[in-house]
């Protein structure tokens, strides 16, 4: 699979080149938590109901706005997008009969827009970005060829292997080789700086040194996000106008990374409280810390979700582990962020919790945005920390100063 990748990458970018001109920095952008499109074919032995389709040859998984707003059709794509967790053997998978991949890797379309029959482009993500890119008059960037994607199944850590870091290892190798031996650029956005930061940790210091040039890393969670802790209780509807957070909630608690995601108990200490359960009855409430995720999981009731933890554990044991490569950590605050999280109920979590704010970008708190202001010194490569004010965590990819510092730096 590498190995077709690299030549079929190497091939398509060679031809482009040719035409656009040597760039100095190709651009590779790695794409956050539900920020690149997925398809799905089905062949599944049963449906949630009549009206669910069985059989389905490649379509758009997510984004499918027409599915999510349509109550008769939430469930069937709820069935198609979960994960299936066998507990006696430690796995996860995705729902019998269902395959599922990222479309279009190495190239953007799949992380410029979600859903494209949306008018006006309503559910770009990173196409500000890469038209801004590829409009820097004589700087010879082009789609597919100098500005590339790394779309990926965002439901899954890298505990599992779905092959990207391999991928992403050759679509590095083969970029740079296209393109005269040029370092790379990488951009991440939230989850994907995750993932990056992992796939860095994972190279060699040689490799990186030869391949890529710095990393642009954007609203990444390091600290993880506290909403999660939300979701797994109650669900997080995320603003979707008619559906129901508890209608999406056991999808939602499927995905392995978001149990990688869950507050880091090294930022946020054994004493704060940020989940406190039963506060009916002020005298028998109980708080749970970062530091016992596992038992808030078992109490909101999520079976699953102690043994899920536990099988990220070893990443999320690595969540300061410095990337070795030149990097730009970007991140806002200024804007009210959940920070803690309060149910009324110790046995119903279907209504939604009383939120407690702290500061951050809305969905990121700043004590987890800036762990990476503690990697100044900790690596030898330079690390550089820009702040911006009041930009919204979805809206930094878009932002007109983030575009302009990363292109200050091509």
């Amino acid at each position: 699979m590498r190995l077709l990748i690299s030549s079929l990458v190497c091939c398509s970018a060679t031809a482009t080149a040719a035409s656009a001109g040597a760039v100095t920095s190709p651009v590779l952008i790695v794409p956050g938590d539900g920020s690149n499109q997925l398809e799905a074919k089905l062949d599944k032995p049963s449906v949630t109901h009549l009206w669910c389709d069985k059989k389905a040859d490649w379509f758009r998984l997510w984004l499918s706005t027409a599915e999510l707003l349509v109550p008769t059709a939430l469930d069937c794509w709820c069935d198609n997008i979960r994960l299936a967790y066998d507990a006696a053997t430690d796995a996860l998978t995705n729902a019998p009969g269902v395959s599922v991949r990222a479309p279009d890797f190495g190239g953007t379309s799949s992380l410029e827009e979600l859903d494209p029959s949306v008018p006006f482009s309503a559910t770009a993500v990173f196409k500000p970005m890469v038209d801004a890119l590829v409009g820097m008059a004589g700087r010879g960037y082009a789609r597919n060829s100098t500005v590339r994607g790394a779309p990926y199944d965002f439901r899954y850590a890298p505990t599992t292997d779905t092959g990207f870091g391999d991928n992403l290892r050759a679509l590095i190798e083969a970029t740079s080789a296209a393109q005269g031996g040029a370092k790379l650029t990488l951009v991440s956005h939230s989850m994907g700086c995750l993932q990056t930061q992992h796939f860095l940790a994972s190279q060699t210091p040689e490799w990186k040194a030869a391949h890529v040039a710095r990393w642009v890393a954007i609203s990444g969670p390091y600290g993880g996000a506290n909403s999660l802790l939300r979701l797994h209780a109650s669900g997080d509807a995320e603003g979707l106008p008619g559906v129901k957070a508890t209608t999406i909630r056991a999808e939602q608690r499927s995905y392995e990374t978001n149990l990688w995601m869950l507050p880091q108990p090294a930022v946020w200490g054994a004493d704060e409280a940020l989940a406190r359960i039963g506060t009916a009855k002020p005298n028998t409430a109980v708080n749970y810390s970062a530091a016992q995720l596992e038992g808030f999981l078992a109490a909101v009731g999520y079976g699953d979700g102690p043994a899920l933890l536990r099988r990220v554990g070893a990443l999320r044991a690595a969540w300061n582990a410095t990337p070795g490569v030149e990097t730009h950590c970007l991140y806002s605050t200024g804007v009210a962020t959940p920070r803690s999280f309060a149910w009324a109920s110790d046995t119903d979590f279907d209504a939604q919790p009383v939120v407690s704010n702290g500061d951050g970008d809305g969905t990121v708190c700043v004590e987890s945005l800036r762990v990476c202001e503690g990697w100044v010194g900790a690596q030898a490569e330079p690390v550089t920390v820009k702040t911006f004010s009041a930009v919204k965590h979805a809206d930094m990819v878009k932002d007109a100063g983030v575009i302009a510092y990363l292109q200050s730096l091509l």
